[in-house]
């Protein structure tokens, strides 16, 4: 079996490129309906996006590690590779969160050396985590930008841009989640490293989570409802807690959750608050991941023909599928709480997507047409923390006379409003497929 998929590279590819699309619209405000987030319960094509990742990660995984055991390399040190991968992935996630008071700030030469620090800082520990031949010399590096860091922030008041975004900052995120979950599914695998048991670990958590967030009281409320979505301001303060998700996130994390969704009484106190990739909702979220693990493995299996491995995948696609809209008739399909049945019923999708894209690309041979997404794909992490770093600073920008140059830019496109928010980020999109086309050719993949 060949230990490299392109139709894996490829929907990983086609992944990221949507990310990138659905995370950059022209305007928020005109945005088609499969390019947002559905409301509550439901789903839409954005929706589909971050679970085919996870999905990706496992199956990445199993061609990944049983290649490295087999090269001589215990458990207990992959293991090690892995929290160290996984802890880079959040401090990326955070840096992301923090990118724009680095960039854009009226601070004093002590506010630039504070910022110097945190860069050199940042920088050298992913390269540390990641696994380097010069260790000594970004060990000195990451020294270098801490103490840079400590000085001038100890000469700076708190309400320097960085230093506020830092004391507030969004613990849970994307890549957080990811490392997270990462993590946890691998260490599950290297304990019960057996398809059987994989599938009793999904099973077990779903089940347990289905049953918590269904049938275990609130704290202040009673059984949740996970009919009733997001709180507003008018909302009573003993309905704010309709299920556990929100009652933990609040609880554990406070105002180091998502932004957007933070409610604060007429005194300045918050009263609530809420992360989609909270502390609760991981638990499912490792689900999909051990699914992409499950899949791996039989997609490395060499007793079959790429046939019955293809058959396989839509067998299972189509069952997975199925279980989830089944499912979902008891716990809604729920993206924002990422709900057992959102998890079986994305991977279903995710297992179609793949054998589809195998049944082209790795069967028939029709690889030219794939090509930027592959490329995308190889260099997938890359992508979406640099296209991530890239918008915070054209967000930051201003024309001439004074109008943003996201909002210029978007009134510069043709067509009707919404469709010209869509064109800006399919022309977003296709930049970084350049980027990654660019990579590609001379061999530069940039990982953790």
């Amino acid at each position: 079996m060949n230990d490299r998929l392109d139709s894996l590279d490829a929907l990983r590819g086609l992944t990221i490129a949507s990310m990138l699309l659905v995370n950059n619209p022209g305007s928020w405000s005109h945005i088609y309906g499969p390019l947002a987030h559905a409301a509550w319960n439901g789903w839409t094509f954005t929706d589909l996006v971050f679970p085919f990742f996870l999905f990706m990660v496992g199956i990445a995984m199993m061609y990944s590690f049983p290649k490295r055991m087999a090269q001589g390399q215990s458990r207990r040190s992959l293991f090690g590779h892995v929290l160290r991968r996984a802890l880079a992935l959040m401090i990326l996630g955070w840096w992301g969160a923090s990118w724009s008071p680095v960039v854009f700030s009226d601070s004093s030469a002590v506010g630039g050396v504070l910022r110097v620090g945190y860069v050199v800082a940042v920088l050298s520990a992913v390269v540390l985590l990641a696994g380097t031949s010069h260790m000594r010399r970004w060990g000195v590096m990451l020294g270098v930008g801490i103490l840079l860091f400590a000085v001038a922030a100890s000469l700076l008041p708190p309400t320097d841009a960085l230093l506020a975004r830092l004391s507030g900052l969004r613990i849970p995120g994307v890549l957080v989640r990811i490392g997270w979950c990462y993590a946890l599914a691998s260490a599950i695998w290297f304990l019960t490293p057996t398809p059987r048991a994989i599938a009793w670990w999904i099973a077990g958590l779903l089940g347990a989570y289905a049953v918590w967030m269904m049938l275990i009281p609130v704290p202040g409320y009673g059984m949740p409802d996970l009919s009733r979505g997001f709180p507003t301001a008018s909302t009573p303060p003993g309905e704010l807690f309709s299920n556990w998700a929100f009652y933990i996130d609040y609880h554990v994390f406070g105002e180091h959750t998502w932004s957007y969704r933070q409610l604060y009484d007429d005194a300045g106190r918050l009263v609530w608050s809420f992360d989609p990739e909270g502390l609760i909702s991981t638990v499912p979220a490792t689900c999909s991941v051990l699914f992409g693990v499950l899949t791996g493995w039989w997609m490395r299996r060499d007793d079959m023909t790429s046939a019955e491995r293809l058959n396989g995948l839509f067998v299972a696609g189509c069952l997975l599928l199925l279980a989830g809209l089944v499912f979902s008739i008891w716990m809604p399909i729920n993206k924002r709480l990422w709900t057992s049945s959102y998890t079986v019923f994305t991977a279903g999708m995710a297992l179609l997507s793949l054998g589809m894209l195998y049944w082209a690309i790795d069967m028939r041979g029709w690889r030219r047409w794939a090509y930027p997404w592959v490329a995308y794909g190889r260099n997938a992490i890359f992508a979406f923390v640099a296209s991530g770093m890239m918008a915070v600073t054209l967000g930051q920008l201003r024309t001439p006379d004074g109008t943003w140059f996201t909002t210029a830019a978007w009134h510069a496109l043709p067509g009707s409003p919404t469709f010209a928010s869509m064109l800006f980020g399919l022309l977003f999109v296709a930049f970084w497929a350049v980027v990654a086309w660019q990579l590609d050719r001379v061999r530069i993949y940039l990982k953790i």
